[in-house]
């Protein structure tokens, strides 16, 4: 089917788009056998030099005052919160606040535990703690977990998502208040011996628990400053990873200062990291370019100018899919025809290499490079979910059969309005699919932007008929992608109940053979997509630079998706 690249297209192409991924996961040796260890990161990306000799010269020494220093910017102040899902998405997850286990060069590598074992049915984990300790020198212990996540499903601390931590035994009935807190599956047997006690078995658990929602937190200091201040300011953060924060000046400049109580800061290869607030893009670039930031995140618009300085632009899956769902509620697209077209009518190549020069065309909901069964990663295994050709013909007749159903007499007599947040990549993404779907199917299709509160405000109103977001992993399993559309889930954003896919991931969450697992959720992905809940577009990319004087440097699907903890200062 021949692409559409007409003028209006052309104009939504050169559309400025703005990707900035720092605002939005070795071997496991110490430890026993974990039963899906062995899983290969999603994607980590290493680079030691971007920079050839012709652009050294305006790079930044190296060390100032002795002083080894990598510059980065972010886009907005960060929040620091409780749960740390203010900031993590950004490097400071990685930085700042560590859990039992981290990602470490392509696969799970050391964290707080030292070891770790499960028993036979993969229901309760335990954990032998390091001797490690937080910035003000208190050591960390196993009560720092059982506070952290006690604090947060009680109501005492912030908790963003508490379906995150539902796996943990009452977990859930502590946060809806239909059990005290004693009753938590976590436990502290002693100041090294840390132990969870699950609801199901949980094969992939070290995975998830990289995620900051199972970290834990110094029970003395949050008394101390009040658990309402914690992370608001430099004096009231506390750190139990490699830096911590030593001045914040707000919206303009964090400065990250090495741990000396961390267990491993002696293999940290740089003493600080400073934190530039910079929300425009081409000051960034701008910055860089003048050597005076070690890393930049930029869009396909800005490629000519790093090459051009003689840097080498390098590319990464971060672990999200673009998507479009649907609010089944609506008079049209509670139609499965409908929706069926309207996924037939998108021309996903188009987007990817029309609009974006970034990311590939989704065959699936669960994006590349996500852990399978220990051995392939997901996709690998499952392969594509379905055949999402561009066919403007099968468009038309699913359409056909969509207005025969509803009694309606022509395609004009539909109208939608896509909601999307106002970043330049869903204002292209979503103008070029009203075109497509405008010019292919012949229905009203109007756009709403607004900032990301908004937003998502309306969408958890279901204030929307179709919503163009992204979705990308906060752990390395594909159940985090499909957990949101579980019967139980308390954030399903489509309304989608089905029991086809409701046995199909109980059965994944209650398997322990990993092959029998992913099979499982493969079958749960086939039915969500088979039924149009949602309509994948694109698995995103981001264009990305680094100085020549920095080395080490990890890119990711998972969070962090900018990884400094390997990073080398020459």
């Amino acid at each position: 089917m021949k692409k559409i690249i007409n003028k209006t297209f052309a104009l939504i192409v050169t559309a400025a788009l703005s990707f900035s991924a720092l605002t939005a996961c070795g071997t496991y040796e110490s430890g026993p056998e974990t039963g899906n260890e062995s899983a290969p990161a999603a994607n980590a990306v290493s680079t030691d030099s971007a920079a050839p000799s012709d652009a050294a010269s305006t790079q930044a020494q190296s060390t100032e005052n002795g002083v080894k220093a990598i510059n980065i910017a972010i886009s907005s102040d960060p929040t620091f919160t409780f749960d740390a899902i203010g900031d993590s998405l950004m490097v400071t997850n990685g930085l700042l606040r560590e859990g039992l286990t981290r990602y470490a060069d392509g696969k799970l590598g050391d964290g707080l535990a030292e070891s770790y074992e499960h028993n036979d049915d993969y229901t309760q984990w335990t954990f032998k703690l390091r001797d490690s300790g937080w910035s003000n020198g208190e050591p960390v212990t196993a009560d720092d977990w059982v506070y952290a996540i006690g604090a947060m499903l009680d109501g005492t601390a912030q908790l963003s998502f508490a379906d995150f931590l539902y796996e943990i035994k009452n977990a859930r009935a502590i946060y809806t208040g239909e059990a005290d807190v004693s009753t938590l599956g976590v436990t502290a047997v002693d100041d090294k011996t840390l132990v969870f006690d699950l609801e199901y078995p949980v094969t992939y658990f070290p995975y998830l628990i990289t995620h900051p929602m199972h970290f834990g937190y110094d029970r003395e200091f949050s008394n101390e400053v009040g658990v309402e201040n914690i992370g608001t300011e430099a004096e009231y953060s506390i750190s139990n990873g490699p830096f911590y924060i030593d001045s914040w000046e707000h919206d303009n400049l964090l400065v990250f200062k090495k741990n000396e109580y961390y267990w491993n800061a002696d293999n940290i290869q740089y003493d600080q990291v400073n934190v530039y607030v910079i929300p425009d893009e081409a000051t960034q670039v701008n910055l860089f370019l003048n050597g005076e930031l070690d890393v930049v995140d930029f869009s396909y618009q800005r490629l000519s100018a790093i090459e051009g300085a003689g840097y080498t632009a390098q590319t990464y899956n971060n672990g999200r899919t673009a998507y479009l769902y649907y609010n089944l509620t609506n008079d049209y697209l509670g139609n499965k025809y409908i929706r069926q077209a309207i996924s037939a009518a998108i021309d996903r190549d188009a987007l990817v290499n029309g609009v974006l020069h970034v990311g590939s065309p989704a065959d699936g909901f669960i994006p590349v490079g996500l852990a399978g069964d220990g051995s392939k990663t997901f996709r690998e295994i499952v392969g594509p979910t379905l055949d999402y050709s561009y066919d403007v013909d099968n468009a038309k007749a699913l359409l056909q059969k969509g207005i025969d159903e509803l009694g309606l007499s022509d395609p004009k007599d539909i109208t939608i309005t896509i909601l999307t947040t106002n970043t330049d990549e869903f204002i292209a993404v979503s103008g070029a699919i009203q075109q497509l779907l405008s010019e292919n199917l012949g229905i009203n299709v109007e756009v709403e932007t607004s900032d990301s509160s908004a937003v998502r405000t309306r969408r958890n109103a279901f204030e929307y008929d179709l919503y163009l977001a992204s979705w990308g992993a906060d752990w390395d399993d594909a159940t985090n992608f499909l957990g949101g559309y579980e019967r139980d889930s308390s954030a399903n954003p489509a309304l989608f109940i089905n029991e086809d896919f409701n046995k199909a991931y109980h059965d994944a969450t209650y398997s322990t053979d990993l092959t029998e697992r992913v099979k499982f959720l493969g079958e749960a992905e086939k039915v969500l997509l088979e039924e149009e809940a949602i309509t994948p577009l694109y698995y995103t990319g981001h264009y990305y630079s680094v100085s020549n004087r920095v080395g080490g440097v990890l890119r990711r699907a998972v969070v962090p998706y900018l990884d400094l903890y390997y990073a080398t200062v020459n």
